[in-house]
């Protein structure tokens, strides 16, 4: 009843941002409707910066999220209207600038103030974070537990764990491999395309950064440049994805199984929150409604296979998704390289941390 409630309140958002916009958008492209008023303009003004930030804060921040996101939403604001609205009606209102700077200006001081409470923690977290990865060399992980040991009360940090997370698994993890001190590790890619699938995107993703580029810039260099931003920051996150692949497979220890699929997302089950591990029999394509509650921890792959296990558990158990998002599961689909390895160790496992209670 909540997910269908969260589901129509989405729906309701979108469809009210989506109004707004065409709306404005059509307002200034219709003949008919030229000349426009300045009351229009104070409107569009209204509708782009401050309606759409606050229909964001009630439909999707409010006991959700950091109200600090709020100044995100304002930003994003500003650049609709910069695009929508002509430049000719939009340099009348000069105190739209001042919106936008003190917008900016609360995230300077946002990010200050993060960066002073990680300087100020950042001897204990490097301590924290050399001790866990004594265990295993799961940077994302490793170095989540870390912060939240030491900083558990700033969720902001989560964005810079995920950001710092791609650059780290793109440009430095080249020589890095996977190695644990205790326990047994599974990958989950290597009977899959997934290192192709991401090559093929990265591909693609550079091909159309040369040639849009070049289009663009003619029309509108900024946009041009937003564009190639995005495409370089896409190349990064994809070999991200395919690092983290190869270096995180899957850990299973004495007391909990770690499943990370890539950078996007993970989960940590602890063993005595298990009830069953068995060869999945569902259908091969998975029906919406069976995947609100479960966490489907298979490679990205051209072509799907049926997971190989289901793993059902006593109670829903978060997943980790990027930037700090949460959600739950209490359902686990998934495949590895070795099943029978996988299955026979892990109720192995089960049993041994059963009999312990």
């Amino acid at each position: 009843m909540a997910t269908a409630l969260k589901k129509k309140k989405l729906i309701l958002y979108f469809g009210l941002i989506s109004l707004i916009l065409f709306s404005n958008f059509v307002l200034y492209r219709l003949p008919v409707m030229q000349p426009i008023p300045n009351g229009a303009v104070l409107g569009s003004i209204f509708d782009l910066m401050l309606l759409i930030p606050l229909l964001t804060y009630f439909f999707i921040i409010r006991k959700r999220y950091s109200l600090k996101y709020i100044g995100i939403v304002i930003l994003a604001g500003y650049g609709a209207a910069y695009f929508i609205i002509p430049n000719q009606h939009l340099q009348q209102y000069p105190f739209i600038h001042y919106i936008v700077a003190i917008s900016e200006g609360s995230l300077v001081l946002l990010e200050l103030y993060i960066i002073y409470k990680v300087l100020t923690k950042l001897p204990s977290i490097i301590r924290e974070y050399r001790s866990i990865s004594q265990q295993n060399s799961f940077f994302q992980y490793n170095l989540r537990n870390a912060i939240e040991k030491h900083l558990n009360h700033m969720p902001m940090l989560h964005v810079f764990l995920s950001e710092l997370s791609i650059f780290y698994y793109s440009l430095f993890s080249w020589r890095a491999k996977a190695t644990v001190a205790n326990g047994q590790t599974y990958t989950y890619h290597q009977k899959t395309s997934t290192i192709s699938v991401y090559i093929l995107l990265i591909h693609a993703t550079v091909l159309e950064s040369v040639g849009f580029h070049y289009l663009l810039h003619s029309w509108n260099a900024i946009v041009a440049y937003v564009l190639l931003f995005l495409n370089v920051y896409a190349v990064l996150y994809f070999l991200g994805e395919i690092q983290a692949t190869r270096l995180t497979p899957f850990y299973l220890s004495n007391q909990a199984l770690y499943l990370q699929v890539g950078l996007s997302k993970s989960m940590e089950i602890p063993l005595d929150k298990i009830k069953l591990v068995k060869h999945y029999e569902g259908p091969e394509k998975i029906k919406r409604k069976d995947a609100k509650n479960s966490f489907d921890a298979r490679a990205v792959d051209f072509i799907m296979e049926k997971p190989m296990f289901e793993i059902q558990l006593t109670e829903p158990v978060t997943v980790r998704l990027m930037y700090g998002l949460k959600s739950k599961a209490d359902r686990i689909l998934v495949s590895v390289d070795e099943p029978n390895q996988f299955q026979f160790k892990l109720n192995e496992m089960i049993e041994r941390r059963r009999s312990e209670y």
